[in-house]
Parts: structure tokens; sequence; C-alpha cells
């Protein structure tokens, strides 16, 4: 299984001069599996670039790719009208998220609201790829390669989900947009037990936290709690807060690392094998 960042960002996106080494684009993964398969996590800026990449590859792309979402805030959506393979009459595509008490309603009527004239020039129904909705009740899914899919809700204002990934041995987990709140979801931690790799929302300082309750996010040290106490091989420090430069950010990492040696920032194109 390979996972290459394209968008490491929350809020909204920040192309500026001080978030070049980061990067600036909003949230949006690309997992490549060793069945040939292809998935995306979320739909912010970053997946642009994810399209143009994969309508470069000389390798033809499978016929259905997977987009499949933390929830539907529009940092993480955002980017799905420039997703090249969309506007492809032979690819097929499925956008996904559990619905088991999720409270935005029809996901089809999300992409097509954010495509409506007012907002963008074409519509959904014009973009050429055979694009299809999946709001499934099941949180576990095994797909016909044997890929397992399971996923938690988790406290975000409106609901998001964490994934546990698994392909052979090879676990990722993905946990983004998540506030644990005084004390650290427990289901979150028995959710990553053991994964190679826990991407993890670490969007604010601890001190940022306290005056930011009820936002939706994880402190860094929050990420590196679940990290230790999962017992993860690798954390990567996602959903980067649109105020914290690159610098900022380097001199965060550095802390992470004295608690967590195995700990990083999420940078655009930054590729892990595992």
């Amino acid at each position: 299984m390979k996972i290459t960042f394209y968008g490491t960002r929350g809020s909204i996106p920040v192309p500026e001069k001080g978030s070049l080494h980061v990067g600036g684009n909003t949230s949006s993964t690309l997992i490549e599996f060793e069945s040939g398969e292809i998935a995306i996590l979320d739909a912010g800026t970053g997946i642009r670039k994810i399209g143009h990449d994969l309508m470069l590859r000389s390798k033809p792309l499978p016929e259905e790719i997977l987009i499949g979402l933390s929830h539907t805030h529009w940092d993480h959506i955002q980017g799905f009208p420039f997703f090249s393979p969309a506007y492809n009459p032979k690819q097929k595509l499925t956008v996904a998220i559990c619905r088991q008490d999720y409270d935005t309603g029809d996901l089809e009527s999300v992409f097509r609201t954010q495509m409506q004239s007012d907002f963008f020039p074409l519509p959904l129904e014009k973009m050429g790829a055979e694009i299809s909705f999946w709001q499934p009740h099941i949180t576990r899914y095994r797909t016909t390669s044997k890929i397992k899919i399971e996923a938690i809700k988790h406290n975000h204002p409106g609901n998001a989900y964490t994934y546990r990934i698994e392909e052979k041995d090879s676990v990722l987990v993905y946990c983004t947009d998540i506030e644990h709140g005084d004390s650290i979801d427990e289901r979150i931690v028995e959710l990553s037990k053991d994964a190679d790799l826990l991407i993890h929302d670490a969007q604010y300082t601890p001190d940022e936290l306290e005056n930011k309750k009820g936002w939706g996010h994880s402190s860094w040290e929050q990420a590196v709690e679940v990290a230790m106490r999962a017992n993860v091989k690798k954390l990567a420090l996602f959903h980067h807060d649109p105020d914290h430069d690159d610098k900022f950010l380097i001199n965060l990492e550095w802390g992470c690392q004295n608690l967590f040696p195995s700990s990083f920032l999420a940078r655009e194109g930054m590729e892990i094998l595992i």
C-alpha cells in the first residue's frame, strides 16, 4: 500500500510563501493498493493534482476509483469539480461516506449543490464520468480483492468518520477533523491498534485547543497520545491550521518527535510505503 499526501491543510487553502514546504492545499490523500485498486481520502483542493498525476500515468487507471470522505465540510470536497478523471466518460467514480447517524443527508445533493450555476459553471451531471454516490449503513466493508475498511463515527460538528484500511498485513488509519474532548476517544485508540501509519488531526497546539473547544479538532499532543497508546509504527500530523506557517510547523514537529520519534508532518508530495 502506497500513501501519497496531496493536501494536508485544514479549513482553507493557503497558497502562500510561508506554506510552500508543508503545502497549502486542503485535505486529499491518494492510496494505491497492491491489488491495483486506487482510493482517495477526501476531496479537498489537493485532489486537483491527484487527478493530473493519475491522467499522466503510463499504465491505465482501474475501471473504478473510490473517493472516501471523512465528512462533507467544504475543505474536504471543494476540489472535486477540478478532478480531471471526473471528466473522462470511460471512468467510473464512487464517492462514499457512511450514512449511520450522519447529519448531512443525501450525499449526491451536497456535490450537486456546490456545482450549481451560482458557484460553478458546469453542473455535476455534465462532468462526463460515471459517478455514483454510496452511503452504506454498514461500518465494515471488504472489497473483492480483500481490502478491509472499518469506520467509526467521531466527534466533529455535523459528525465525521475515522477509517481503518487494511490490505494483507498493511494497516492505515485515517482520523481527521476529530475533537476528542477532555479525554481521548478510546474507540479511536482501539481502531488504531498496531497500525503501520496513523494519519491524525493535529490542527492546534494544546494552548490553542483550550480556546477552541467545540471547533472540532485536536492538538498535536492528543495525536501523539493516540499514537503511543495504540502502538502505531508511524504518526502523520495532519490538517495543519492555515495560520501555522512552515517555520511554526517544523518547530512543532521537533516537539512531537521528542515524545514520539516516529511522528512527522504530513507534507504535500510525501510518499509512504507500508
